[in-house]
């Protein structure tokens, strides 16, 4: 009996499933600390200043978020008087998991994954895509849940900008799942291996891009919770916990997410010219090293999403839509013609 404990403690420690999460959870963490510093200090720096500095000076400031974010948790929670308590309360929590769950349905390599079996992955593409356009409309509930004039504008606006780049963010996919020939991630990858998808229709992840700069906020695109006119907007009365989760928590979350979808669509995932690991657990190194290439990838996105606060201005609303329906989905539409006529040549991997 004991020698089937320690068995099964064995199987445990090296079970794909297992390092897959620890992964996700450890490293994504690590991701989102250093990308809100280099956020910050990009933006003081561009703006003349200094940035974080006084909470780890040694490290330029870089635990100033830990910092700020223990400071909010253990602060009160305050229902504002006339809120939608249920959905004011629970709004945040369901945001943040939806925001990051979504990444959870793809695959970091071809055995760090949390769906086994290969013929749901597919499902779990579209499910995870299906599930970060859901994250808009949390955060309209999450602004109209809240009794204040400048949250219900921020929820509006949200709505708006919704419509400008859901669907062009879906026919960017379209165009992408077209050249493949597949919904399966898996092997989405392993034709990235000479060209990556971002070579091959440059146009369908440009839009890609701009459309996750408007689902995720970044600038110039920060027009639902810009705060100098509407306050945060669906945030507005939001603090302590709730603020973390939300406006922190769940919009970082979310760009960590859409940039890794965009790495496993356009940039060729964990492909690696030239290297195969050994089969797991075996090779442990061999897929540690393919999941730190998908991380290094996913990180750079999130860096360029950062640098944008520091150099863009801020739309306004009738601009972002008319560039939505008028622009993006003008170029949704030349990618989906694209890579069909790449498919029909025979020059789609």
């Amino acid at each position: 009996m004991a020698i089937l404990l320690i068995d099964m403690d064995i199987s445990l420690l090296f079970s794909a499933r297992l390092w897959f999460f620890v992964l996700m959870f450890a490293v994504s963490s690590v991701i989102l600390l250093t990308v809100v510093w280099f956020e910050r200090k990009a933006a003081a720096r561009v703006q003349m200043r200094v940035g974080p500095y006084h909470v780890s000076p040694l490290l330029g400031g870089y635990l100033q978020l830990l910092a700020d974010a223990f400071k909010f948790i253990i602060s009160e929670p305050i229902v504002p008087r006339g809120a939608h308590k249920v959905l004011f309360v629970w709004g945040p929590p369901i945001f943040v998991t939806l925001a990051f769950g979504a990444s959870l349905l793809l695959p970091l390599t071809p055995e760090l994954r949390l769906i086994k079996d290969a013929g749901l992955l597919p499902y779990g593409f579209v499910f995870s895509l299906v599930i970060l356009l859901l994250v808009s409309i949390i955060i309209v509930i999450i602004g109209w849940s809240v009794n204040n004039k400048f949250a219900y504008i921020g929820a509006a606006r949200e709505a708006l900008l919704v419509a400008a780049y859901e669907i062009p963010l879906i026919v960017s996919v379209l165009a992408m799942v077209i050249l493949y020939g597949t919904l399966n991630p898996l092997e989405i990858v392993n034709k990235q291996t000479v060209l990556t998808g971002a070579v091959l229709n440059p146009i369908a992840f440009l839009v890609f891009i701009i459309a996750t700069a408007m689902a995720t906020a970044r600038f110039p695109f920060e027009i639902a919770d810009y705060e100098g006119d509407v306050a945060t907007g669906p945030y507005s009365d939001y603090g302590g916990i709730f603020l973390v989760l939300s406006f922190a928590g769940g919009t970082y979350y979310a760009t960590f997410s859409y940039s890794y979808l965009a790495t496993l669509l356009f940039l060729g995932g964990w492909a690696l010219p030239g290297f195969s690991p050994g089969p797991w657990p075996q090779d442990i190194i061999g897929h540690l090293m393919l999941a730190v290439w998908v991380f290094v990838k996913t990180s750079v996105l999130m860096f360029f999403f950062a640098f944008l606060r520091a150099v863009m201005p801020v739309l306004r609303l009738d601009q972002t839509l008319a560039l939505g329906w008028r622009g993006l989905l003008l170029l949704g539409v030349v990618a989906v013609a694209w890579s069909t006529a790449l498919r029909l040549l025979g020059v789609s991997p």
